[in-house]
């Protein structure tokens, strides 16, 4: 009787199609799990008005899931680390399924913020399996755009979602909605569990020796770069996701039933912005190792371009300047996590992303209640401009921080 392999390669992915189905899975991953946190801010309209709640109060529910979120994806990215992806994602997929459907019982702010709580405490396993993944499954010259691949399942999601949640919310009601944000869930433990039977993941134990001769500490100058740059760099992403949908139907008075069929346009740019750039960073890589600075450069101009939305009562004009707004944030997104990648060993990957989303989330985090603050108020030019200066900050602090040169 033949000796079967061992784990290690039984695991590993050995053709190309075996080879890009673990970033498939992540990319199902992320779908999912903006798909669950994208149903709140969709039906805002609808769910602020029966619960008499203010966007203020909504900005408050919003900060707790951010703090949840940026606490969990460095905890998460630590256990994948040392404990392997997939009772890690498992665990995590359950928790927030749990919670994501659990929505559906909101009264008031107080459930509303401890289901978000719990929701961004399960996602923040997300995007570190994302990126952990990529780092392990495929080799350098790809990983830019398998990154993009695993993560453009959230702005898939995002985009997708007002399409479906909408018809569900008016024709069930929107409690109905979460409800199927629960049973998605339950689906894809079904399929990772089928993943787990044909090994199809990245292996618990197996490092590079690429990594092992250049070992590099946790923490460093590096990693506070990565996460400056990303949390800023990619604030525009969680402004255009809750945001839209209010400034669409207060300034323009699109109607809920309308903004159904419209909200799908900004996640797109995300969504594009991803694949776009992270086959740039790939084709970028084979030329040279430097840092991307004139890519943040480039990128940080074109996230002014969002200011100039009240000049504007078209509402395809405005959903495409969301739409550019959130491709260029993508870009940040890409290249940031590429970049902070190269220059870290893969056996900190998932830490690497958690902590770099971390940030973010905390910033999205403290931002959200203040923009909801002046929605309330009507100040609708200084949230964007707002918005539009992040991520010049986090150029200025990633060239501060930053080591100048890459160590491969």
């Amino acid at each position: 009787m033949a000796t079967p392999p061992p784990a290690s390669s039984r695991l590993r992915p050995s053709s190309p199609v075996r080879r890009w189905l673990p970033a498939i899975a992540m990319l199902l991953l992320s779908f999912i799990s903006y798909v669950d946190r994208s149903v709140l801010s969709i039906l805002s309209p609808t769910i602020l008005a029966d619960l008499h709640l203010s966007a203020q109060q909504y900005g408050e529910a919003i900060l707790v899931f951010s703090l949840c979120y940026m606490a969990a994806n460095p905890i998460w990215g630590w256990v994948m680390d040392r404990k392997g992806l997939f009772w890690t994602c498992f665990a995590a997929v359950g928790l927030w399924s749990l919670a994501s459907g659990s929505h559906a019982m909101m009264t008031g702010l107080l459930t509303m913020s401890v289901f978000r709580g719990v929701l961004g405490f399960g996602e923040g396993a997300t995007f570190p399996a994302g990126l952990k993944t990529v780092s392990e499954a495929l080799p350098a010259e790809q990983r830019s755009f398998g990154l993009a691949l695993a993560y453009s399942g959230g702005s898939l999601g995002a985009a997708l979602t007002p399409l479906i949640v909408t018809p569900l919310a008016i024709h069930y009601g929107w409690r109905a909605a979460f409800v199927f944000t629960a049973v998605v869930g339950a689906l894809w433990l079904v399929l990772w569990l089928g993943l787990r039977v044909a090994g199809i993941y990245p292996p618990k134990h197996s490092q590079p020796l690429e990594d092992a001769v250049r070992p590099v500490a946790r923490w460093n100058r590096d990693l506070f770069a990565t996460a400056a740059i990303y949390g800023l760099g990619a604030a525009p992403l969680a402004f255009g996701l809750y945001a839209t949908p209010l400034y669409l139907s207060r300034v323009l008075h699109v109607s809920q039933a309308s903004l159904g069929h419209m909200l799908w346009v900004p996640p797109a740019g995300w969504e594009v912005g991803y694949l776009v750039f992270g086959r740039l960073s790939d084709l970028r890589r084979r030329r040279t190792v430097s840092r991307p600075l004139g890519v943040f450069l480039f990128l940080m101009v074109a996230s002014f371009l969002i200011t100039v939305v009240p000049m504007f009562t078209s509402v395809p004009v405005v959903l495409m300047l969301f739409f550019l707004e959130m491709f260029f944030a993508g870009g940040f997104v890409v290249f940031a996590l590429a970049d902070g990648a190269s220059v870290q060993p893969k056996q900190n990957a998932a830490f690497l992303a958690g902590f770099s989303i971390s940030s973010w989330a905390l910033l999205t985090g403290l931002l959200l209640p203040w923009l909801g603050r002046l929605f309330d108020q009507k100040h609708y030019s200084a949230t964007l401009w707002i918005v539009s200066l992040c991520p010049p900050v986090g150029v200025a602090l990633w060239q501060l921080l930053r080591r100048a040169e890459v160590h491969q």
